[in-house]
């Protein structure tokens, strides 16, 4: 039996969303504990992220894609529009609230890099996969292939964004930029998704008779495993982040956590319910933009922020994941509760 409370969230999918929350706590504590209390290196970590990032991810985005039908690249479209349209949102209201706010132009910058950038490749990946698992509402609906497809599509324009413009607000100065910074391997491993679309390509990678469907079938299973690794990855950045309870830091994580946290979410449900759902867009389409619109800020910033500004940087981002572990299946709740989406 469904319990169903009047214009409220399903009941049945209280618990589910729990126990989704319950498995990213689980596998992201554990890379907390190794990495703080049970003595496992930096060095350790770091050498798996970078693997994670720089081979699993990129193969992971190439292999979903790739196999993604290749009617949704008309959907896609959207994304970089999006991605375009929060990014601006982002900075133009942290821009309005920090000018309000009694802060240094350095501690402003960095709130507006933080408001505007969030962690939309991981984060939303991450859900991708995992809440399909407890949540077969989800699963059914969506699916992974065409939603991976969209994430990599957001992330086409907001990745040089990313290592440009919010690279200028935390560093707090220019430089040249190179190529490779803005060509990351999990962009490389998107464009390559993008090419095999093309049918006769996408044939030789599919046909079970030829032997790079095989290859196509290892490089799947690498991705499979990725995404409990890099939970526990996750943790052990947590783990490492240092940053002293200073007014001016609670300032500027409060005030990026209010925009990511609360106006975000609002212009995501204001779009739902003002023109998305009459638009007869696809489900994937409106899942992936409620997933990039409810998240907490990129952590490569504390690779970007400078030493003045790496215990600012560091303290912001853990007050938002902690956050974030707070408001996720509340909106979750709210996102799986909305009219027309099922």
């Amino acid at each position: 039996m469904i319990i169903q409370v009047p214009g409220g969230p399903n009941i049945s999918l209280i618990l589910p969303s729990v126990y989704s929350l319950l498995q990213i706590l689980a596998l992201t504590g554990l890379g907390f504990l190794l990495s703080r209390y049970w003595g496992w290196s930096r060095e350790f970590f770091g050498g798996l992220n970078r693997f994670l990032v720089k081979i699993v991810l990129p193969l992971y985005f190439f292999v979903k894609i790739s196999q993604t039908d290749p009617a949704d690249l008309r959907a896609s479209l959207l994304f970089p529009l999006a991605a375009a349209v929060a990014l601006v949102f982002g900075v133009c209201t942290s821009w309005l609230l920090v000018s309000l706010l009694p802060m240094s132009g350095r501690d402003r910058r960095v709130s507006i890099a933080m408001a505007g950038f969030g962690n939309s490749g991981i984060i939303p990946l991450m859900l991708i996969e995992i809440l399909p698992v407890t949540l077969p509402r989800v699963a059914e609906r969506f699916g992974t292939a065409a939603p991976t497809l969209f994430v990599g599509a957001y992330l086409l324009f907001l990745t040089p964004m990313l290592w440009s413009f919010g690279n200028y607000l935390v560093s707090g100065k220019q430089h040249k930029l190179r190529l490779k910074e803005l060509v990351t391997p999990p962009l490389i491993g998107i464009m390559a998704g993008f090419l095999f679309l093309i049918p006769p390509l996408q044939d030789l990678l599919l046909n079970p008779t030829l032997p790079f469907f095989h290859v196509h079938s290892a490089l799947a299973m690498l991705g499979r495993g990725a995404y409990p690794l890099i939970l526990v990855c996750l943790g052990s950045m947590i783990a490492g982040l240092r940053g002293r309870v200073r007014k001016d830091h609670l300032m500027v994580a409060a005030s990026v956590a209010g925009i990511r946290f609360l106006l975000l979410p609002a212009l995501f449900f204001a779009a739902y319910y003002l023109f998305l759902r009459k638009m007869d867009l696809p489900g994937e389409v409106i899942w992936v933009l409620f997933l990039e619109t409810h998240l907490p800020p990129a952590t490569s910033l504390v690779v970007m922020a400078r030493s003045e500004t790496q215990s600012l940087v560091s303290f912001g981002l853990l007050f938002t994941y902690l956050c974030y572990m707070v408001v996720l299946p509340i909106y979750l709740l709210l996102f799986l509760s909305l009219p027309g989406l099922f």
